[in-house]
């Protein structure tokens, strides 16, 4: 049959379906690999907290979302144009039924889902005249929920075999990573199960190597010729030694006090359970530095190690924009559902730090400010004046304030600006010094100050935390005056 001409009727069915025989009636099981292979329930996973590594990891990675405390509900609203005064109305709404809810801990909660799959939140409802009030928001526990052949959440009831569908309108579903064939979602924490187990038997015969061989052994020597009975009754006066530190040995023997000197083998024991807290750190933030660093990684090391975090913590803040997105849908679908729903998102501090840096480099290049621009500070206006802004900046003394002033008789080139990197560079560290030339190179090629700080870390893998401090100082003052350099040639007055 021509392409054209078959029915579109046929478009609206499922080709790809699950075999009859892929869930008991009708629910999925559990498909996580880990779980399955040791014949154990997520429920399992709930001891693995009680792991000081597993705990410390999870605790570091949740709080750099929760400490970001600035967020709000928005108006939902066409792009380009004002809300209408209904998506105002529900947006109010939503917010003052939330101002009695635990966000913290709801957030919290939320925040468990890539540990442990999902994190299923039901809201409670409280009837009021045309509309209905949320009157809260509890997580509820995930053992009480399965999911069915098509994806559905479902609560699994008293015989914890039957599940019943949730209302789409009850929960909030939080998951992390979920796919068509696992819809439980990505559990890191199973993931873990391993680690901590090796672990513990590591520190099991640690503290059994420690209790054999890290105390002084007493070592008593009887004396020739002595009996059975005098040797047993020398033996229980040294035992008696080791609480006491009295003891009463017959003439002739010796009594020597021993310790056990090196690593022995329990370092071998040692590294097994370094080595496994630093799988549970790359498993559950990525990454290990930014908890144990110790004697090893460098400064740029480091950096890409919280890097790696933050990239962890930005997606767990997705996870929330998303609930709350969520349930502003929900909410919005009850109560007006001809009305666009309410938009949840963070609101990040501007960087006043970062604003006035900016601010000084388009200063040094001619700009002048009004007091609106200090007023975007915060200012008030009687905590500040606005001086004469007729006066000729001064970026500095000798070739520096030259090339930032354009005066006359002075032709900047690279060659000048190598020699003021240099002379930037010469309190630094020994290993920077006479790479001045090498890093305006470096400046000239970076797009941006991110790639910038990527190749300073390409050209100085070695280096340590404060020779790299300088490295960077030194490269900002390559990019600042390279920067006027090419404005002085753009405009004519370079010479």
């Amino acid at each position: 049959m021509e392409f054209g001409t078959r029915p579109l009727a046929e478009l609206l069915g499922e080709v790809a379906v699950p075999p009859a025989s892929w869930g008991l009636l009708g629910l999925l099981p559990d498909p996580d690999p880990v779980l399955r292979s040791r014949g154990d329930d997520a429920r399992v996973l709930e001891e693995l907290t009680a792991d000081g590594k597993v705990c410390s990891s999870i605790q570091g990675r949740k709080i750099k979302t929760l400490n970001k405390r600035q967020y709000r509900f928005e108006p939902g609203k066409v792009e380009g144009q004002e809300p209408t005064a209904e998506a105002k109305r529900l947006c109010d709404d939503l917010t003052r039924d939330l101002e009695r809810v635990d966000l913290l801990n709801l957030f919290s909660q939320v925040l468990d889902a890539p540990y442990y799959g999902f994190t299923p939140t039901e809201i409670l409802w409280r009837a009021e005249p045309c509309r209905m009030r949320v009157r809260d928001l509890v997580p509820k526990p995930r053992e009480w929920f399965v999911f069915d052949v098509d994806g559905a959440l479902c609560f699994r009831g008293e015989d914890a075999v039957a599940g019943d569908k949730v209302h789409p309108f009850k929960m909030v579903l939080s998951r992390h990573f979920p796919t068509y064939k696992n819809p439980y979602g990505l559990r890191l924490l199973s993931r873990c199960l391993f680690p901590v187990a090796f672990k513990r038997g590591g520190i099991e015969f640690l503290m059994r190597f420690a209790e054999k061989f890290g105390m002084p052994w007493v070592v008593g020597k009887a004396r020739p010729g002595s009996t059975p009975e005098e040797r047993r009754d020398m033996a229980a006066s040294l035992s008696a030694m080791v609480r006491d530190a009295v003891a009463v040995v017959s003439g002739g023997a010796e009594v020597q006090i021993e310790t056990v000197e090196g690593k022995a083998t329990g370092g071998i024991h040692l590294s097994i359970v370094n080595y496994m807290d630093g799988a549970i750190a790359q498993i559950l933030q990525g990454q290990t530095l930014t908890q144990e660093i110790g004697a090893k990684g460098s400064y740029a090391a480091a950096n890409t190690h919280y890097n790696v975090l933050s990239d962890y913590a930005e997606a767990d803040q997705t996870l929330v924009v998303t609930a709350m997105n969520d349930l502003a849908w929900i909410y919005g679908q009850v109560n007006a559902p001809d009305v666009l729903t309410p938009v949840f998102s963070y609101v990040e501090p501007e960087d006043l730090e970062k604003k006035a840096t900016l601010g000084k480099k388009l200063y040094d290049i001619g700009a002048r400010f009004k007091r609106a621009y200090f007023e975007g500070f915060g200012l008030a206006p009687d905590e500040f004046t606005v001086v004469d802004q007729t006066a000729r900046p001064s970026a500095g003394a000798g070739e520096a304030a030259a090339l930032a002033a354009g005066q006359a008789g002075f032709t900047p080139d690279p060659q000048a600006v190598e020699r003021l990197v240099t002379e930037a560079l010469q309190e630094g560290g020994r290993a920077v010094r006479d790479q001045a030339g090498r890093i305006v190179a470096l400046m000239e090629r970076a797009e941006s100050w991110e790639d910038a700080e990527l190749l300073l870390i390409e050209a100085f893998p070695d280096l340590d935390g404060g020779d790299f401090q300088k490295a960077v100082a030194a490269a900002q003052v390559a990019a600042d005056l390279l920067g006027r350099y090419a404005v002085r040639l753009e405009t004519g007055r370079a010479g």
